[in-house]
């Protein structure tokens, strides 16, 4: 009988004593623990033990009370970083208006299961858990589990921002692609379109000028327009989804219409100079109206534009292109017609019948059949051995749908009509991404949605001389001129949208190379990269709080396939290139300024790493390698150097 009491009392001590070790023996509740267990769970108690409570011992956090510190990546560790504060209270909220939108739509069993599994990753997220490996079958997913297997740090917070946000992302699709009512689905489409209407009256006012810059114009004023165009697309970058949280952003604020259509108060009084042997104020500057009139934001912006290269590119763009043409005119590589059909015929589309080769000469008296059929074509050389392009190029890596895509074509468009550049290609994302990221649907909504907008609002005009007002109307009329003039560039080519796999890989741009080379070959064809966004802008910088007074190129980390022009408005803890001082100054005025969207910067990297011929062949010439890509369009047939469509 002592015996089985011995047991039955060591056991249930042992279950005790796991409940109540941690809070000591007055925690044991004597009125409902029988006696032989209360003597028991006695035993193993601190008191007895240790003669003593024990000591609180906190467990070592990953977190620390700091800002990011220089030269480090940005990370979920340091609470008082903006990636702490993305990953702690935006990233979940953006996570749950996802679930929210597909549980009003209901759905099947596959809905169900996408639903839960976003629910455990929000889950997981704000419990700092290691990162699930992926389901998905497919060699872009085998990638991700191996980044993932290879990382020192797995969980959320602990890892990169960078790479934890893209991650959150990448999963979020991988949702849709396992359940097949919803493979192609996109769950931020509604928004970005709701953004895209929502800034329809700048677009329209914008529209209104831009019309008038595209006529082949003097140098001044080419040079001119190129830089006003270019901030036109900086301060664009503002309409971004994911940083308000999915929340729509109008460019210029909130005005009631009332108020804006009304004629401009009269300007204020200068403010009195400053009294002789006083130092300036260091109070943050009072916030100022931005007027929602896209040309005269850039005016009311000059000030936050804290580093403007804009005049630099322009020049420098221009005179790479022409030496590009250059060297284009000067090659024999594309001069023979028949390449073109040999092309064609290898991809088995039809021969373009503008300019379908003359009738072969009759085959030499004894030729064979075959002979006689395929008359000998000159070859164009591999593509991997090739150093010049078809067609001068220029690049932009998009970042935004809605007005600030709006802003991009634009900028393109302008390219093309000041014979700048011939062609120009659009990198956008190949799944929904951070919001409002632009998708290969998103580029012909926006292109389609403004060639048939319909809008009209009366808005004062500019004052008279004696300083009368008069009100004019805005039609969407340029902006549909536009939108078809966009539709008939991505007709003939002179558009190129491209969806890579890169653009949703989670790594630095200066491990491009690494992980892409063809990526970063296909660059080196271009005269400029227009990297679009804070997220490029990360990617750029690798990710790391980086010496605010250091230059662009130095913090690229060799990442130079062609001249970098970074374009972004400032909405993480990550920025150079400042004058000496600024970043004190700006500092001391807000310490919170780099999250607020307020700032912008131009930047530029005139540096390029020379394009050279690769020692291998790529499939010997079967143009499988995404080494050249070949477009067919109503007019043409147009080779470049890219992706295969």
């Amino acid at each position: 009988m002592s015996t089985r009491t011995s047991k039955v009392s060591v056991s249930s001590a042992t279950r005790v004593a796991s409940k109540t070790a941690s809070k000591g023996a007055s925690s044991i509740n004597t009125k409902t623990v029988p006696d032989d267990e209360k003597d028991a769970a006695y035993y193993v108690t601190p008191e007895f033990i240790y003669g003593g409570p024990f000591i609180p011992v906190k467990k070592p956090s990953p977190f620390i009370d700091s800002i990011t510190p220089m030269n480090v990546p940005l990370q979920g560790t340091f609470t008082r970083s903006f990636a702490y504060i993305s990953l702690k209270d935006k990233l979940p909220i953006i996570i749950t208006q996802v679930i929210d939108d597909l549980s009003k739509k209901g759905g099947g069993p596959d809905v169900q299961q996408f639903l839960e599994k976003v629910t455990k990753m929000k889950n997981d997220l704000m419990t700092n858990k290691d990162y699930d490996l992926f389901t998905i079958d497919t060699p872009e997913g085998e990638k991700w589990n191996t980044w993932i297997e290879n990382l020192v740090n797995k969980k959320y917070y602990n890892n990169t921002w960078l790479f934890t946000e893209c991650y959150v992302y990448r999963r979020l699709y991988e949702g849709c692609e396992l359940a097949d009512s919803l493979k192609s689905y996109d769950y931020f489409a509604e928004k970005k379109k709701q953004s895209f209407h929502g800034n329809l009256k700048p677009m329209c006012r914008a529209a209104e000028k831009v019309v008038t810059m595209l006529s082949v114009s003097d140098k001044d004023k080419r040079k001119a327009d190129f830089m006003t165009l270019l901030k036109l697309a900086l301060w664009a970058n503002k309409c971004d989804l994911s940083f308000s949280v999915g929340a729509e952003v109008t460019l210029g604020g909130t005005e009631d219409e009332e108020d804006e259509d009304a004629p401009p108060p009269p300007p204020p009084p200068p403010p009195p100079p400053p009294a002789k042997g006083k130092r300036k104020s260091t109070e943050p500057p009072k916030p100022i109206k931005v007027s929602s009139e896209p040309f005269q934001m850039i005016l009311d912006l000059k000030d936050k534009l804290l580093v403007d290269d804009s005049g630099k590119i322009a020049d420098q763009i221009v005179t790479k292109a022409e030496n590009k043409q250059a060297a284009i005119d000067g090659n024999t590589v594309f001069k023979q017609k028949c390449s073109c059909h040999r092309l064609a015929k290898s991809f088995g589309v039809p021969i373009c019948e503008e300019e379908a080769p003359p009738p072969p000469p009759p085959p030499p008296e004894g030729a064979t059949e075959e002979a006689a059929a395929e008359p000998e074509i000159p070859k164009i050389p591999c593509p991997a051995k090739m150093t010049i392009p078809h067609h001068v190029m220029f690049d932009i890596v998009c970042d935004n749908a809605g007005y600030e895509l709006f802003a991009d074509l634009c900028f393109a468009t302008f390219l093309l009509e000041q014979k700048i550049v011939q062609m120009v290609r659009f990198h956008v994302k190949k799944m929904p991404w951070f919001v409002s990221d632009v998708t290969m649907a998103d580029f012909k909504y926006v292109i389609e949605a403004a060639g048939t907008a319909s809008f009209s609002c009366t808005v004062p005009g500019p004052p008279g001389p004696e300083g009368n007002v008069e009100m004019q109307t805005i039609t969407a009329d340029n902006l549909n001129s536009l939108g078809k003039q966009w539709s008939s560039y991505l007709d003939g080519g002179e558009f190129v949208v491209m969806d890579e796999d890169y653009w949703t890989y989670p790594h630095p741009y200066c491990e491009m190379k690494k992980y892409d080379y063809n990526m970063y070959r296909k660059l080196q064809y271009t005269v400029g990269i227009l990297f679009k966004g804070d997220l490029n802008y990360r990617k750029l910088l690798a990710g790391r709080n980086v010496n605010p007074y250091s230059g662009l190129e130095p913090n690229l980390q060799g990442f130079i396939p062609a001249p970098i022009i970074a374009v972004r408005t400032v909405k993480s803890e990550m920025i150079c290139g400042l004058s000496k001082g600024k970043f004190d100054v700006l500092n001391k005025q807000d310490p919170n300024w780099m999250r607020s969207g307020d700032y912008g910067v131009i930047q530029y990297c005139p540096k390029a790493e020379p394009l050279k011929s690769m020692t291998q062949t790529c499939s010997t010439c079967t143009y499988q390698k995404p080494f050249i890509a070949v477009t067919f369009t109503k007019r043409s047939l147009t080779i470049f150097f890219g992706a295969l469509n």
